[in-house]
């Protein structure tokens, strides 16, 4: 029992990373709205601008690049850390590693099918902007996976032409 209670504020702060997390990534979108409104910014102008703002932060949010990152900085302070200290870093980790473990472009893809559903049910009136947003983030997301490959293809081919190029002189 004394172990499970140990483990408590690993549990704790495991789960307030990813509260906090998914809540920040759904309401800065609002708030970009709000202060964008604030500005003087038409309502359409507005919306977009926080749809920019959603769909920039999602691009980190289901990055593995990003998480990676977070994780080495937390695997530092771990070095170092004893203690309570120990204990609150090993939760952030593991927070971070189930936001890693998320299939965020499945659950992405996912809301954009339901969403298109429930335009064509006529259930809502357009998903529209949401969908581009969503579209954007998974082709950008697949783009930045195979651009090694095809870059060395391509860095291949030119190598390749340069070769023949030369044997035909």
């Amino acid at each position: 029992m004394f172990k499970y209670l140990r483990a408590l504020p690993l549990l704790v702060v495991a789960g307030a990373v990813v509260y906090l997390s998914i809540w920040m990534w759904i309401d800065n979108g609002d708030w970009t709205y709000i202060i964008a409104r604030v500005s003087g910014m038409t309502e359409k102008h507005a919306n977009n601008l926080a749809l920019i703002a959603i769909a920039i932060q999602s691009l980190f949010f289901t990055s593995d690049w990003f998480y990676s990152r977070i994780r080495s900085f937390l695997n530092r302070r771990l070095e170092k850390a004893r203690g309570l200290n120990r204990q609150i870093y090993l939760g952030y980790k593991a927070g971070v590693e189930f936001l890693m473990a998320l299939p965020k472009r499945t659950i992405l893809f996912s809301f954009y099918l339901l969403l298109t559903i429930l335009e064509n049910l006529g259930v809502i009136d357009s998903a529209k902007d949401y969908a581009v947003v969503i579209v954007f983030i998974i082709a950008v997301d697949r783009v930045t996976k195979i651009w090694p490959d095809e870059k060395r293809r391509m860095i291949e081919f030119s190598q390749k032409i340069k070769k023949r190029i030369k044997s035909v002189g």
